[in-house]
């Protein structure tokens, strides 16, 4: 699956350096004998550490973070997404989809609250639903400087309701919502989750 979304990124016109950061040694050695640059990072709560810890090693105006578990990523929507940020001049943005009703209640779906434009909170279970509640996807741009600050943030949020990341920048950075106009797609959060992306990748 890792590999998968590595090819994915790869497809990518805009992106120009590829790296696969992880814990795992596993992992890194797959990733190496396939020809992709895997690097070990310390051991983090999120994997948005992970990401700005690699970050300081790198010079770049953006860096781009598709998380390992998004097998169905399209890679017109990580240049989109960039031609938006750039075009934009985002802090940060987040992509995003419409929040399906049959989503509502499923905890593995997060779901962003979006006003005035910007992402204000990330919630799992919501208390009210409107029109400006969409789902978040594993699919990151942040400025270098946004990235690296990371670590220093308020994680009070991030690690009472964990795989929030991007709460962590709300206040101080300001978060763009990017919908991808992609209709229901899901990473994998759970072992049965395989099956469905399998069946969806067959059918394409």
């Amino acid at each position: 699956m890792v590999l998968r979304v590595a090819d994915i990124a790869r497809k990518s016109k805009y992106l120009d350096h590829i790296i696969v950061a992880t814990e795992d040694e596993v992992i890194k050695r797959t990733c190496e004998v396939n020809g992709y640059e895997s690097r070990i990072t310390g051991r983090h709560y999120t994997c948005t550490h992970r990401v700005a810890e690699v970050s300081e090693t790198l010079e770049s105006d953006y860096i781009v973070n598709l998380q390992g578990d998004e097998p169905l990523t399209d890679p017109q929507w990580i240049d989109d997404m960039i031609e938006y940020g750039v075009t934009n001049d985002c802090d940060m943005v987040q992509a995003s989809r419409q929040l399906e009703p049959d989503e509502i209640a499923d905890d593995d779906v997060v779901k962003m609250i979006v006003n005035n434009g910007v992402v204000t909170h990330m919630v799992r279970t919501p208390d009210i639903i409107t029109a400006n509640t969409v789902t978040q996807l594993g699919l990151y741009m942040y400025r270098l400087n946004v990235i690296r600050d990371f670590p220093n943030l308020d994680m009070t949020f991030v690690k009472h309701w964990g795989g929030l990341d991007t709460i962590g920048f709300c206040g101080k950075y300001q978060v763009s919502p990017f919908d991808l106009k992609c209709g229901k797609i899901r990473a994998v959060d759970r072992s049965w989750h395989i099956q469905e992306i399998e069946h969806e990748l067959a059918k394409r």
